[in-house]
């Protein structure tokens, strides 16, 4: 199954909204995707690559499902570098342009964009 960032970035938001007091107890995020099965599978690469915390529900039935509870302080810092929809628009350009879509290379041009911003609105040079 291909990787889908866009679909990625979805689950880390809503993982991040997820409270843990109301609803499930785990974050809902079948509905980001077309089917079950993918919403899985990226849930499972996100938790493999230590983003979210997940209860990992696997079986031979289903052997991608995970249920995600929490992002990890790498998902925190990963999620507000792609936040804001103008910087992950660029950042998924500047991959695409490249030829390269792994969460090393989006994290760094995010992180690139977002320090472009920071000088851009306060002058400031900071080395994120």
């Amino acid at each position: 199954m291909k990787r889908d960032p866009d679909l990625e970035r979805d689950i880390l938001l809503a993982v991040e909204a997820y409270d843990g007091v109301s609803g499930p107890r785990y974050a809902e995020i079948r509905h980001l995707s077309s089917t079950p099965l993918e919403a899985d599978y990226h849930a499972l690469i996100l938790w493999e690559s230590g983003l979210i915390d997940a209860v990992d529900a696997r079986t031979k039935e289903d052997p991608f499902e995970m249920w995600p509870i929490r992002l990890t302080m790498a998902g925190h810092e990963y999620l507000d570098s792609i936040r804001d929809e103008e910087v992950w628009r660029r950042t998924k350009e500047g991959a695409q342009a490249v030829g390269s879509f792994s969460l090393d290379a989006l994290g760094a041009l995010a992180k690139g964009l977002v320090r472009e911003k920071i000088r851009k609105h306060t002058g400031v040079e900071v080395d994120l």
